[in-house]
């Protein structure tokens, strides 16, 4: 597992199924299978090669495995699942499946591959001691697979763990999209099952990702609840409890030894009790928002971004602001101008008579500083001083559109907070 990531917040093995010959299948992982399946369905470019061809399209995901711990373990119960006849994680003595051919290179070659095969070696994979202790889970999505699986399930005397949950996720009879093997030319319909409602990301995960980041940004972690020692600020592996308004921190080893005190041969807990809340805890979401904590920064920074307003919503709003201030700025400067005409005016107008401004006062402009200046002769101007003041007042819109072009989001709304 890498040192420097979190454990991922999704990541599965899964099974395809061929719509138009149930007999070929194919078995890969993947962080995203909306994504994925629509690969091998052609619809979007990747895929592999074995599932590139059209008479064999659409493909339908019937189950998947989830829960590693990282997407390297992934690829290890991939590789298992895909090559049960020679992986060391199943003994010899316990395999069901031996090759009996061999390549031109020598190396064994693979059996061939059907759904009962593969669900017979995914039930031994979740019993070996390699991945019984893993925090997997399995999901159908295939009513069909499922039975199989029921069937194997009643011929092995020997069961799968407990703490491995079943899930079955079967879609209605409404019409299928490509995710769920329909045809790749239909649209997909809005449903609340199948593998487009999986929980692909840390949103899940928030309040507690949330609360983590206090506690520790705020220097709450006190005394550990089990052995009652003082915990001092970023000098140890600290684990905090997920249950909503419990802020029990522990030692990460302290916790460990709690959960295993009934499993005392184990390294690993699967679940247990929290020492403060008594709630059950598991203990892989206990690790992975401590990963998250200690060598997750982006994502984390990610999951608790505050959401910005709109873009559109903003620059229209701030728009909005800067015209009403142009316009008052424009109202200013346009009755200062009047006032300097109207002395201009008065200036030539020696019998003082009262000059009827009416709806003329925007003919008025600021004439040539000459001796030849009277009111007739700024009257006579009135024409070409129309045209002018009406360009201008006509371009004054595209200030403000200049200005929506211009207005961005400012850099402090990526800054950091801190507290």
């Amino acid at each position: 597992m890498p040192l420097d990531r979190p454990i991922p917040a999704f990541y599965c093995c899964y099974l395809l199924r061929s719509t138009v010959r149930h007999a070929r299948v194919y078995v890969g992982s993947t962080p995203n299978p909306v994504r994925r399946l629509d690969q091998h369905n052609g619809i979007t470019k990747g895929g592999a090669a074995r599932t590139n061809r059209d008479t064999l399209r659409p493909w339908e995901m019937t189950c998947i495995v989830t829960g590693f711990p990282s997407h390297i373990a992934a690829l290890q119960f991939e590789w298992a699942w895909q090559n049960p006849h020679i992986t060391l994680h199943i003994p010899p003595e316990s395999r069901i499946q031996h090759a009996t051919q061999k390549k031109r290179s020598g190396h064994l070659k693979r059996p061939q591959h059907t759904v009962s095969s593969l669900l017979s070696n995914l039930h031994l994979l979740l019993r070996v001691p390699s991945f019984s202790r893993w925090p997997l889970d399995v999901r159908f999505f295939n009513e069909d697979v499922h039975k199989a699986w029921l069937k194997w399930t009643k011929a092995v005397s020997e069961p799968i763990a407990d703490s491995v949950p079943i899930i079955t996720d079967f879609p209605s009879a409404e019409p299928r999209g490509p995710e769920r093997g329909g045809s790749p030319k239909s649209k997909r319909s809005k449903t609340e099952h199948g593998i487009s409602m999986l929980d692909v990301d840390y949103t899940k995960d928030k309040d507690y990702v949330k609360k983590g980041k206090e506690v520790v940004d705020f220097e709450r972690e006190g005394a550990c609840t089990i052995c009652q020692r003082e915990l001092e600020h970023d000098a140890g592996i600290y684990t905090i409890c997920p249950s909503p308004g419990c802020e029990a921190v522990t030692h990460m080893t302290c916790l460990s030894t709690s959960f295993l005190k009934n499993d005392p041969d184990s390294l690993i807990p699967i679940n247990g009790t929290c020492p403060t809340c008594r709630t059950e805890l598991r203990w892989i979401d206990v690790v992975k928002e401590l990963s998250l904590r200690m060598r997750g920064q982006k994502e984390v920074e990610k999951l608790l971004k505050v959401k910005r307003a709109r873009k559109g919503k903003t620059v229209a709003s701030l728009s909005t602001i800067v015209s009403d201030i142009e316009d008052d700025e424009d109202d200013v400067e346009m009755e200062r101008e009047i006032a300097q005409e109207i002395k201009r005016l008065q200036e030539f107008n020696p019998t003082g008579a009262q000059i009827d401004m009416g709806d003329r006062w925007h003919d008025f402009e600021d004439s040539d500083d000459t001796d030849a200046g009277s009111v007739t002769s700024a009257a006579s101007q009135s024409k070409p001083n129309r045209k002018r003041k009406e360009s201008r007042s006509e371009s004054a819109p595209s200030k403000a559109v200049i200005l929506d072009a211009v207005i961005e989001d400012s850099d402090w709304d990526d800054a950091l907070v801190l507290d």
